[in-house]
C-alpha cells in the first residue's frame, strides 16, 4: 500500500511519536454541523495540532481544551472575515460558513493570513482552499486538499507557492501545541 500523504509529512518532519486524540470526530463534526475532510482528520489523528513551518493548524480533537480554543478562534477569524469595516470579502465571492459555499477557516499563516476551505461542494474532500495574504490584501486558491497544500510548503525550497514566501533558509519542522 503507497503511504498517505500524512505518512510523507510525517517522513518531512521526523515525526514518529504516537498520539491518540481524546475528542471523536463525530462530536466535532456534530458540533460544527458539517463533516469535515479525511485527509485533515487524518493529520489531526497523527498530529496534535501546531505549527508546521510556520503554519498553524489548530487541533480540535487533541483535548477539549483544544476543541474549546479551537471554538473560539474559530468563531473570532469568522467574526473578523465577516466584518464589513474590515473588507476582506469586499469584491470577491466568497460567503461564509454556515452558508452554502461559504468559508470555513482552518488554519493561519502566522502573519496574519488565513486558510479557508471553501464548502461548496456536499463532499468536503473536494473542498478547495483559499487563502487570505494578510500582506498582499488577497486571495488565492488552490485545488485542496489540505495535506497536498501542506506537503508542498513542508519540501518548498523557494517562492513558487500558495503564500508567495521565500522558503529558503526556512527550516522544515514541527512544533507541537503545548500540551493542556
Amino acid at each position: 500500500m503507497a503511504p498517505s500523504r500524512v505518512d510523507e509529512i510525517a517522513r518531512l518532519l521526523d515525526w514518529r511519536e504516537e498520539f491518540t486524540p481524546e475528542k471523536e470526530w463525530s462530536d466535532v463534526e456534530r458540533e460544527l454541523g458539517t463533516p469535515l475532510p479525511a485527509d485533515y482528520k487524518e493529520l489531526l489523528t497523527r498530529f496534535p495540532g501546531g505549527v508546521f513551518r510556520r503554519i498553524v493548524i489548530r487541533s480540535p480533537v487533541a483535548t477539549e481544551q483544544d476543541w474549546i480554543k479551537y471554538k473560539r478562534d474559530l468563531d473570532e477569524l469568522l467574526n473578523i472575515l465577516g466584518d464589513e469595516d474590515l473588507e476582506y470579502l469586499t469584491d470577491v465571492d466568497y460567503g461564509l460558513f454556515p452558508e452554502p459555499g461559504g468559508l470555513l477557516p482552518w488554519g493561519t499563516d502566522g502573519q496574519g493570513g488565513t486558510f479557508c476551505w471553501i464548502t461548496t461542494s456536499t463532499d468536503p474532500d473536494a473542498w478547495k482552499i483559499a487563502y487570505h495574504s494578510q500582506g498582499a490584501d488577497e486571495w488565492r486558491e488552490h485545488p485542496g486538499p489540505t495535506t497536498r497544500l501542506l506537503y508542498e510548503i513542508l519540501s518548498n525550497t523557494g517562492e513558487e507557492n500558495l503564500l508567495g514566501w521565500d522558503f529558503t533558509g526556512i527550516p522544515v519542522e514541527y512544533i507541537r501545541s503545548p500540551a493542556r
